[in-house]
């Protein structure tokens, strides 16, 4: 009976087991390589071929896109060439829409720190015979420059204009989202009289990348095959671990033992949930002296929290569909809980995975999230300006099922989009979820699939869907922020279908792969600051053969498994 009582404080993710059973399913595997046409070109040394090479010949050229200045390499998790006034990148998964090349989105990339400036902010204005106004984006398209996107490809190419014409470092530009325009008199009435930036050599030289993708390339050799993901940085990256624990007092031992094995594994940080609906179960009745005990034993052994907060009580989903909770009844319980555990607790997380219906009040839906987000980060700058507000972690998705789960990646893109990026104001670190299924950390979708049987034809098996996460993030100017991947990890066999990659991974594998995934974080992701590990002992308060489980670090009698003391050893700077 302690158990179960004590279960009821637990950390609750058990919203992952119907999430993966969705995700099951297994679809079409569409896997592409480059070729079999190619064209060098000597002004820079580089190969082009196709599909790159197609898109380059019907889109315009060397007019729009200049010579290539890189090979073909892996970059925030898909394959990019750079030429001088784009960068390609490949979508193997939309090529049956027609979009299997797209450009970056350099135009809006290169001026995200300038949307207050005078030539970004929309205008008031009417179309005429000499311009056109785009209500997409509030800006007006004329003259030449109009003459110029309507005969060169328009806006499957350059996308929208994103500012009005004005004066740059003393020259008549206009950005749209995919390019720079610039005027240049000196060569009027002729076909160069506008010319295209060179924004894809500005985003070239703006980050680090891996030297043999800008090492010229031997005609002689032929084109290479694409650069896979290459080191480029050495920086630390937290260690950190999602922790399941017990309310009752007599079980408490059991908490201390569980946070000296994190200690032992020179970890310094944990993940626990504070289930709302248990630490105010009656409006205005609080239980935290469960929660005080584990947050107190963390910190008496030098170990930071981090608190996840959902759950809601019955009494405070008096809202409509689509919203978690109650976000004024949320804000006032933030406001008491914050102020209660003031100084103990070192970051506040705005609920978890609220891309899934029965975390989101059974209708998913941003703008829900975003009510809430914004009680709880109020609640704790009021009440502990030094404690960090992180951002859910969204459920790894590719699937748009509004009453079941969303698209992780969507979902975010939504998210921050919200009146003008409201969200971004409110967090001082993203939360992000990244997990691998059966998956090796090195593999990734579509262009480098594992080899495993199955859970491996979407990009959410993989670990490497933290990339494209990050890049909605940069993509909506918080790219600037922290990044802490609040739960990744492999599970190993057990006895539920719904999770059978956990086959396909040894206990040798999880070690190997938890071990692995750090050095990538460590030497690839500079925005990666903390990785909690999912978990570190559920195997303690499971029956047997639970997937979750089949995750922990743990066995049932607290024991270290491989992976451990793989991640004991682990080098943590």
């Amino acid at each position: 009976m302690r158990r179960r009582r004590g279960a009821r404080w637990l950390v609750g993710w058990w919203l992952a087991v119907l999430l993966l059973s969705l995700l099951a399913a297994p679809r079409a595997q569409a896997v592409s390589s480059f070729g079999p046409r190619a064209t060098y070109f000597p002004q820079t040394g580089f190969w082009v071929s196709d599909p790159f090479l197609r898109f380059w010949e019907r889109n315009g050229g060397l007019a729009n896109f200049g010579y290539p200045i890189s090979r073909v390499f892996y970059q925030d998790g898909l394959l990019r060439q750079y030429f001088e006034r784009a960068v390609f990148e490949r979508h193997d998964d939309l090529a049956r829409a027609g979009y299997e090349v797209l450009l970056v989105r350099l135009g809006a990339l290169a001026t995200l720190d300038r949307r207050d400036e005078e030539p970004f902010r929309p205008v008031a204005a009417a179309p005429d015979r000499h311009c056109t106004v785009f209500a997409a984006t509030g800006h007006r398209l004329c003259g030449g420059f109009r003459v110029y996107w309507q005969t060169r490809g328009g806006l499957a190419v350059f996308g929208y204009p994103i500012s009005e014409e004005f004066t740059e470092n003393g020259r008549t530009v206009q950005y749209f989202e995919r390019a720079r325009f610039e005027w240049h008199p000196e060569h009027r009435g002729t076909p160069h009289e506008v010319l295209l930036g060179h924004l894809g050599r500005q985003a070239l030289a703006a980050r680090p990348v891996p030297p043999l993708a800008v090492t010229p390339e031997a005609r002689a050799a032929g084109p290479a095959a694409p650069l896979g993901p290459q080191p480029l940085i050495n920086h630390p990256v937290g260690c950190a671990f999602n922790v399941f624990w017990w309310g009752d007092k007599p079980s408490q031992d059991r908490n201390e033992r569980t946070l000296d094995r994190v200690r032992e594994a020179g970890c310094d940080w944990i993940r626990i949930q504070g289930q709302w609906s248990q630490l105010e179960p009656e409006p205005g009745t609080y239980i935290f002296h469960p929660l005080d005990r584990i947050v107190d034993a963390a910190r008496a052994r030098g170990i930071h929290v981090l608190v996840t907060v959902n759950a809601p009580p019955a009494w405070a989903l008096d809202i409509p569909p689509g919203t978690p909770a109650n976000p004024a009844s949320f804000e006032r319980f933030m406001d008491v809980l914050v102020a209660h555990f003031r100084g103990r607790v070192d970051a506040w997380q705005i609920w978890n995975e609220p891309n899934i219906a029965q975390e989101a009040g059974g209708l998913i839906r941003p703008a829900g999230y975003l009510e809430l987000l914004r009680a709880g980060s109020q609640a704790v700058r009021r009440q502990d300006p030094d404690a960090l507000v992180v951002l859910a972690g969204m459920a790894p998705s590719s699937l748009r099922e509004p009453t079941v789960i969303y698209d992780d990646l969507r979902y975010l893109e939504e998210l921050l989009a919200l009146n003008g990026g409201e969200a971004g104001r409110y967090v001082d670190v993203i939360g992000l979820h990244a997990y691998g299924a059966g998956n090796p950390p090195d593999t990734y979708w579509p262009s480098n699939p594992a080899a495993t049987p199955g859970w491996n034809n979407a990009p959410e098996f993989y670990f490497r869907r933290a990339e494209a996460l990050h890049t909605a993030l940069v993509t909506a100017g918080l790219g600037h922020l922290p990044v802490w991947i609040t739960e990744f990890g492999w599970g190993t066999a057990s006895g539920w279908d719904a999770w059978g990659f956990g086959a396909w991974v040894s206990e040798a594998d999880q070690a190997a792969y938890l071990v692995r995934a750090f050095q990538i974080a460590r030497t690839e992701w500079p925005w990666v600051e903390r990785m909690f590990i999912w978990n570190l002992n559920y195997a303690a308060i499971s029956e047997a053969g639970h997937p979750f489980a089949a995750y922990s670090l743990l066995d049932a009698a607290g024991n270290p498994r491989p992976a451990y003391d793989a991640i004991k050893a682990m080098v943590k700077a």
